[in-house]
């Protein structure tokens, strides 16, 4: 149930996280504004190329139109020349006495009346001031070829036809001049146009240039660099750091990188909670554990001190029976030397007990692996006889020098030890060796068992994983050893080894040696 200060304290914080997304909208309305000059540039731009295409479309019609009308007058020109031409050749000739010549005069007429009907179109592009000012030119050769048609019919000299001739040749030369006054405008118009669109089309270049490079300023400053930052802070976040992400814009961005700095923060709260939890349940579990195989070593211990249990019980009986009879000095004395020898067997097998299940807290001095190897080695002695299996230990009497917890490594051999035997077939052999190279101090446990299954080798330290069968294990041994030596700043590996079997190989820094007496 949450109380009132609670809700008041959630209320403003969405409140206040309202407050902050409401101006989430700018990055989207800058990038909006940013593209609404380009946009009216390039809309304008091709709006006005459209008007110039159209006008010099236009123009270009236009100009066809006056090049049809320049040939066509030039057509006309070079027949009236061909009348002209007969006309000052020989002005008295007459049709009864010069038929060839009237006979080309015809063909000329007839060929510049077909010429000056070809001048009107009813789709032409001209300009209606032009085509005001050709209309009279026209019309004035026409009635000049008509008077030379009407001429030619009677049988009056050819002179006659001066007049009308030098009045269409007039005309003829008027609109000529005209045509082509007006093709060299139409000319200049295209030439002004063609350089104006050029010019134009260079500004609106400039500018669309000007506008995108604004626009990728704009994206790298507001957008790549922010995402890069989240990026860097996203790849720092997943190999445990924290990277503060700086938040320069209040836009959607800069709320992803609050909120991403925000998740953050909470991950790595929750991992130290998470570690916090796990170092205080893998404490537990290592206690449990050690209580667990204690059951175990009991039974190996039991076994161990009955021996020198059932010496000291027979040499108490032997006692008893002398002191029926006349009490033998050498005698007593050999009973009470075994009985001091076999209690401090016993001792020696109780105190090795007692320093294996001491739970003192982590301590950090010297331990010479060799002598804890030496000391645990004993504890399964009866364990080994009873199945047959050998242990051969090749190490020092003390061996090479680790930092840590002497009760930790112990542990880290008894699981080891205990590991090999559980695997081991009758009459074969438990290898453990121990020394020191390159600062390294390497020991290792090899077995001559079936080996590891290769579904099992990815998974062999995880917690209550195992391969034994029901009862006969919990899985925490192997999990208990990496989690002590990873705690040494060591490493363990297992393969299988050639000819069967498995190998157990730790490597962990070398300490210097302790002073003597130490």
């Amino acid at each position: 149930m949450s109380s009132p200060s609670d809700s008041t304290s959630s209320g403003g914080a969405s409140a206040g996280a309202d407050r902050r997304a409401s101006p989430g909208g700018s990055l989207q309305r800058t990038l909006a504004l940013a593209f609404v000059p380009l946009c009216l540039v390039v809309g304008a731009g091709f709006w006005l190329v459209l008007l110039d295409a159209r006008a010099v479309r236009d123009d270009l019609q236009r100009m066809f139109e006056e090049l049809r009308e320049v040939a066509l007058v030039r057509t006309l020109l070079d027949e009236l020349r061909g009348l002209e031409q007969w006309v000052e050749a020989v002005p008295d000739a007459r049709g009864a006495t010069h038929a060839l010549v009237f006979a080309d005069l015809r063909n000329h007429l007839e060929a510049a009346t077909s010429t000056l009907r070809r001048f009107h179109t009813a789709d032409d592009p001209s300009a209606p001031v032009h085509t005001a000012a050709e209309l009279p030119l026209l019309g004035r050769v026409d009635e000049g070829l008509r008077a030379i048609a009407a001429g030619l019919q009677t049988d009056a000299p050819i002179g006659a036809l001066a007049e009308p001739l030098r009045s269409a040749l007039h005309g003829a030369s008027v609109l000529a001049h005209a045509v082509e006054q007006e093709s060299r405008t139409i000319g200049a118009e295209l030439d002004h146009r063609s350089e104006r669109l050029g010019g134009f089309m260079l500004l609106l270049g400039l500018a669309s240039l000007a506008t995108i490079g604004g626009l990728a300023w704009l994206l790298h400053r507001r957008v790549l660099v922010p995402t890069r930052q989240l990026r860097r802070g996203a790849v720092a976040l997943g190999r445990g750091e924290r990277v503060p992400l700086p938040v320069e814009h209040d836009d959607e961005l800069g709320e992803l990188a609050r909120a991403f700095q925000s998740m953050a923060d909470q991950l790595q709260e929750s991992h130290r909670d998470l570690e916090r939890r796990v170092a205080a349940r893998s404490r537990e579990v290592v206690r449990t554990a050690r209580l667990a195989e204690l059951g175990t070593v009991a039974a190996g211990i039991a076994h161990e001190i009955n021996n020198p249990l059932a010496s000291i019980v027979a040499c108490a009986e032997g006692l008893l029976r002398d002191q029926e009879r006349t009490p033998d000095e050498a005698r007593l004395r050999a009973y009470l030397q075994i009985v001091q020898q076999e209690a401090m067997r016993a001792r020696d097998i109780t105190t090795r007990l007692l320093r294996f299940a001491h739970q003192g807290d982590h301590r950090e001095e010297p331990v010479w692996l060799g002598a804890e190897v030496r000391e645990v080695a004993p504890l399964f002695h009866h364990q080994f006889a009873d199945a047959g299996v050998r242990l051969q230990l090749e190490v020092p009497p003390r061996g090479p020098v680790v930092t840590g917890d002497a009760g930790e490594w112990r542990q880290v051999v008894f699981n080891l030890l205990r590991n090999a035997l559980d695997v081991s077939p009758a009459g074969s052999t438990v290898h453990v060796t121990a020394g020191e190279a390159d600062g390294t101090v390497v020991l290792r446990v090899r077995d001559q068992g079936p080996g590891i299954a290769e579904a099992a080798q990815e998974r062999l330290f995880e917690p209550f994983f195992t391969t034994k069968a029901p009862g006969k294990g919990t899985g925490l041994g192997l999990a208990i050893v990496h989690r002590i030596v990873t705690a040494h700043r060591g490493a363990i590996r297992a393969a299988n080894v050639p000819g069967g079997g498995a190998e157990f190989c730790i490597e962990v820094p070398a300490a210097p040696a302790p002073a003597a007496g130490q």
